[in-house]
């Protein structure tokens, strides 16, 4: 049996909508992508003593059960109940409280491990470091990420997130690369939904979609919807319904980039 002396605070709604930028499900099917069997193998199971997430998970699309079987232990936080923008992390506070509680409880515990990119985590990494502990963050380095905070400064050691999950390729990706991203995987899964069965995803419904989802005027829309099209990213296709011909566009599955961005949204392709 190894020392149990490591504990793992993940502030997920705040992982949980850094990595949503990217189309990248933290808990991912393959292992190697998966946070939570990531952190596992790298600081061992024998020596995790616990392993935290804070989050209003009612407001994220993850199995609890999931998380629960790979021993995590979930700590529902409610935020405000809104999304993007709007949103009010309130989980990152909760963490900081169980944090402390730890730090006197468990005398025993030498390294905590912090999985957030929040500003608000440097008086905590402040506090356990100066206490003697050993303290590992864990965090997403991209734009998001405050230039002027200088987390290293705080903690014995910093990952980068991109790497720690195997995702390098999406650390330098603009934010114009972010959206054809993500309206590839739109219309991949407008075509996996069974109400769309047998149908065709015409040009203007495209559009009209892609400006309601990401927040586009119209002629943003037309903009990435011919980015996606001269990039060979979809592909014209023809669908008949009662002999009638509908005229539509899917995903390119042959195009290289289209199948990585389908296998990190955990998808298999074939």
């Amino acid at each position: 049996m190894g020392s149990k002396d490591t504990a793992i605070f993940i502030d997920l709604e705040n992982v949980y909508y850094g990595l949503k930028k990217y189309c990248f499900d933290p808990d991912h099917p393959d292992e190697k992508h998966n946070l939570f069997l990531r952190l596992q193998q790298h600081y061992g199971r024998e020596s995790i003593r616990l392993i935290e997430a804070y989050a209003d998970f009612e407001q994220l699309d993850l199995s609890m059960m999931s998380l629960q079987k790979k021993r995590v232990h979930i700590h529902q936080v409610y935020g405000n109940g809104r999304k993007g923008k709007d949103r009010k992390n309130a989980s990152d506070i909760q963490l900081c409280i169980d944090a402390i509680d730890v730090l006197h409880r468990i005398p025993e515990i030498a390294t905590f491990v912090i999985v957030s990119a929040d500003q608000d985590m440097i008086p905590l990494l402040d506090r356990l470091w100066s206490r003697g502990k050993r303290v590992e963050l864990v965090c997403l380095q991209d734009e998001s990420l405050s230039k002027s905070a200088a987390h290293h400064e705080f903690c014995d050691h910093t990952h980068n997130l991109f790497k720690f999950l195997n995702i390098d390729q999406f650390q330098k990706m603009s934010g114009v690369d972010r959206l054809i991203q993500q309206a590839v995987l739109h219309i991949y899964e407008w075509y996996r939904d069974p109400g769309n069965l047998g149908k065709s995803y015409g040009s203007t419904w495209i559009k009209k979609d892609l400006a309601r989802k990401f927040r586009l005027d119209e002629l943003e829309a037309s903009q990435l919807f011919q980015r996606l099209l001269k990039g060979k990213y979809i592909t014209p296709v023809e669908v008949e319904i009662d002999r009638r011909t509908y005229y539509g566009y899917r995903v390119n599955l042959d195009h290289p980039q289209v199948r990585t961005i389908v296998k990190i949204a955990g998808y298999k392709v074939s």
